[in-house]
């Protein structure tokens, strides 16, 4: 059984466990709450194409997140999607699809986050006249739509071919390239985070240096930085306004002092995030577009002073006497390291001292003798 005293540290323990667990408790960021959606199919976007060699109706979808509808891709194209299903906002790991780092990028440099005119340009292609706005989109759309196919499912859109029913030759040579650029040009890029953070959010450094790196994490796209009493810079030491997700960035200053910077995204919900189904089995999907609410986050840095360059020493403006020829040369003084070059340890005490140290213990063990021998009884016989 544990005694009274045992039971009062026992309680004092647990207050102090118990303390801490609070403490961390309160100074933790509070998780954002997950988003959620419908599932909504994009009227009049139907369009057919050639899908691994077989021609296939598609539709555009979208989700509807807090009154807004924004673009949402298929990342589970031989499931069915849930329309006017609710949809919950997870993690790229809990969806268990591959490549989602160059889907990423296929949505980063596709429909509807690229320039239209630009992504265009990049691949190649020319849209046909007089198309309305809509029907412009929509090939933009499933250009992006069958670059994220190739990544999450191994889907190939084929060329187009007569008589199969599929999407005019024109409108469908834009989708063909559009798809071809992002497939050929796709590279790795981070998941994007549903809220802002930056690390660490401090730092030190002398003026003159770079205080760093601070790396950010947040929703994709822009992420501008405020700086006051300093500059960031990126890694070559250039002037920097902003940074995306994953990037990184370096603070400096002119004089001693603070520089804090203010980092601002839009889009807390931001494309490239994942939805899945809340009623069982469905279709995966991957935001397209980004949400307006704007997330913040800070950092600082702390700049101190560059030490100042010790003062010369005075050249002497006679040259120091050299010793008389008669006088003896000066012994070398003795080592003071364990083990001098020659081998020879440093003497640490005199002899005599060393000898009255042994007298004393050889005192101490007579004495200790007479006492034992006292202590027993011996008898002698003849």
């Amino acid at each position: 059984m544990i005694g009274q005293r045992g039971r009062r540290w026992a309680r004092i323990a647990l207050g102090v466990v118990a303390g801490g667990a609070l403490a961390l408790g309160f100074a933790a960021p509070a998780a954002a709450e997950p988003a959620t959606g419908v599932a909504k199919s994009v009227p009049g976007s139907k369009v057919t194409l050639l899908l691994n060699g077989k021609a296939k109706p598609v539709s555009a979808l979208a989700l509807k997140i807090d009154g807004k509808t924004l673009p949402a891709f298929c990342i589970d194209y031989h499931t069915n999607v849930a329309i006017n299903g609710k949809y919950a906002e997870g993690t790229w790991d809990e969806s268990q699809v591959k490549n989602l780092g160059k889907v990423q990028w296929v949505l980063t440099h596709g429909y509807p986050n690229a320039d239209p005119a630009k992504l265009l340009a990049a691949a190649g292609a020319t849209m046909p006249a007089n198309l309305d706005e809509v029907k412009r989109n929509n090939l933009l759309y499933f250009g992006t739509q069958t670059a994220v196919w190739h990544f999450s499912d191994g889907i190939e859109l084929g060329a187009w071919v007569k008589d199969k029913g599929l999407l005019g030759k024109q409108q469908y040579d834009v989708v063909k390239k559009v798809h071809d650029y992002l497939v050929a040009n796709a590279t790795d890029q981070p998941e994007p985070k549903a809220e802002l953070t930056v690390d660490p959010t401090s730092a030190k450094a002398t003026v003159g240096e770079k205080a760093g790196p601070f790396t950010v994490k947040g929703p994709a796209g822009e992420i501008t930085l405020k700086v006051t009493g300093g500059v960031a810079v990126d890694a070559e030491g250039k002037p920097v306004t902003a940074t995306a997700n994953g990037g990184k960035f370096w603070l400096t200053a002119e004089d001693a002092g603070e520089v804090e910077v203010t980092l601002s995204a839009k889009g807390s919900v931001s494309f490239g995030r994942v939805f899945l189904y809340t009623g069982g089995k469905a279709q995966k999907l991957i935001l397209g577009g980004s949400t307006d609410e704007t997330v913040t986050a800070k950092a600082a840095a702390t700049f101190t002073a560059a030490p100042s360059s010790p003062s010369p020493t005075p050249t002497p403006s006679t040259p120091a006497e050299s010793p008389s020829p008669s006088a003896p040369a000066e012994s070398p003084a003795p080592s003071t390291s364990p083990a001098s070059n020659g081998g020879d340890l440093p003497l640490t005490g005199s002899p005599i001292a060393t000898a009255i140290t042994a007298g004393l213990v050889l005192l101490a063990a007579g004495a200790v003798t007479v006492l034992v021998v006292r202590r027993r009884k011996v008898r002698f016989t003849a």
